[in-house]
């Protein structure tokens, strides 16, 4: 019986699109040195053994080749999803063939050597059941994506989350079936919004690996919630405003501030003795949106396309409210001198496009700890300014956001500021406890698309979209 579920990395690599907008100092020892052979671009996991060609013969696909369709080869799947198995390539084969006939309203869909169910042996007719019950689900609900291999992806990658215990394994076929039945439920907010999809388009990457990226993006919205973006609203009363807020009675002196429905009410003499009526007060109205500083972990280490995709993710769901009016960013990457970070200012729509073209999904240097740049951060913004920008936060709320894979050594025993971190594919149990200890949280991001966050108050506690 054939498997529905994913596997592991892929074997392409980004190549040069890319280049930062500054180089930022390369480490001495980091990641390459301190890993035997480590990480390059020229052997990748290409280099294992277990990675074997995958061919393109569609002859023992479950669902017809329709007429007017070419079926994607393993060669275009795959720079679009990490899929390294041929079980995984023939159904995302099998999804885009099922997806376009849904287009055509072609609901006969199974191919001919497997219509009669009678004449299949027991494997195959297991199969056949497991298949039908999926594909026949496909025609009635929303599915994502502007092409039938977009949708296929959005379709594959529920189903690996769905049918993968907490190390990422598959699970046994009795709960494969039931948990199928509601694998494919799709957050049409997520997929549809416009900033969101604006966002993929700047970004080869992001372009290439859409469907991932959207479906990492519900549970990087769940988590995002950890880290709540929200404008703060001060109102202080004053004599003379064109604003006005409403508030309740707190003197009869504000008689005139009454709106005249009000004086209709057949309880009106009561309701002003007690002063249980609203007044239209002039304010002075202020807007401070929330400040975020994002450094990013440049190392080698981070040169996968698991973690890139979830850089990704995590950049454009803060973005988006930037886009929103909501927050403002500032950027920049890892770098071996605290003294040489470099930020960029991200404040609005232009900014967010900005930095798309110029932004590196090449990690391959900066190294230093995070404590360094930690200290050094608060201490710039204690004195008026953020390294390279003229920007005072001093007066201001910023929260820090460490993106990194957890190797980086941290070098400090207490964090001058509240920071929170997202730490992809590795952990470390310092960085999570200094983080609980500013009031911040650390964000797990688990090789099988797991997430945890960890807090003071409630330990860790697994995300569910």
């Amino acid at each position: 019986m054939k498997s529905v579920w994913g596997d592991g990395y892929d074997d392409d690599y980004y190549g040069s699109y890319y280049a930062p907008t500054y180089t930022p100092k390369k480490s001495v020892g980091g990641w390459k040195s301190k890993y035997s052979g480590g990480w390059s671009k020229s052997s990748g996991w290409s280099a294992y053994s277990f990675f074997t060609e995958l061919d393109d013969d569609n002859d023992d696909l479950f669902v017809k080749d329709p007429i007017s369709y070419i079926t994607p080869t393993a060669k275009e799947i795959k720079k679009k999803v990490s899929a390294n198995k041929q079980a995984s390539i023939d159904t995302i084969k099998e999804l885009a063939r099922v997806c376009y006939l849904k287009m055509v309203e072609d609901t006969d869909y199974i191919a001919e050597k497997y219509v009669a169910f009678d004449t299949l042996d027991e494997a195959e007719q297991n199969t056949y059941n497991q298949k039908k019950e999926l594909y026949d689900g496909i025609f009635d609900i929303y599915i994502p994506g502007y092409t039938p291999l977009e949708q296929a992806i959005s379709i594959y990658l529920k189903i690996k989350q769905n049918l993968t215990d907490e190390y990422g394994d598959p699970i046994d076929d009795g709960e494969e079936k039931l948990e199928m039945k509601n694998a494919l439920d799709f957050d049409r907010k997520v997929y549809n919004d416009p900033n969101i999809n604006e966002q993929l388009e700047l970004n080869e990457i992001s372009k290439d690996r859409k469907m991932e990226i959207l479906n990492y993006l519900s549970l990087v919205g769940a988590f995002g919630s950890e880290f709540k973006v929200e404008k703060e609203i001060s109102e202080k009363i004053v004599s003379n405003s064109d604003q006005y807020a409403k508030m309740i009675m707190r003197d009869y002196a504000q008689f005139h501030m009454i709106d005249l429905y009000q004086k209709m009410f057949p309880n009106f003499a009561t309701k002003f003795l007690t002063k249980d009526l609203t007044v239209n007060v002039p304010v002075d109205r202020k807007e401070q949106i929330q400040k975020i500083i994002i450094i990013l972990d440049y190392s080698g280490s981070m040169d996968t396309h698991d973690k890139q995709t979830w850089v990704n993710a995590i950049l454009i769901d803060r973005f988006k409210y930037v886009m929103q009016g909501e927050a403002e960013v500032f950027f920049s990457y890892f770098v071996d001198d605290p003294e040489e970070l470099e930020f960029q200012h991200i404040k609005n729509r232009e900014d967010v496009i900005e930095f798309w073209r110029h932004f590196s999904n090449e990690p391959n240097g900066g190294n230093t700890e995070v404590g360094d740049m930690v200290d050094y951060i608060a201490s710039e913004i204690s004195s008026g300014k953020l390294c390279n920008l003229q920007v005072d936060l001093s007066q201001e709320k910023p929260e820090i956001l460490v993106i990194n894979d957890g190797q980086d050594e941290i070098g400090t025993e207490k964090f001058p500021y509240k920071v929170n971190a997202v730490s992809l594919m590795e952990f470390s149990n310092e960085l999570k406890d200094l983080c609980n200890a500013t009031g911040g949280k650390q964000i797990e991001v688990v090789s099988g698309g797991e997430v945890y966050s960890h807090s003071a108050e409630l330990g860790a506690q697994l995300i569910k979209v």
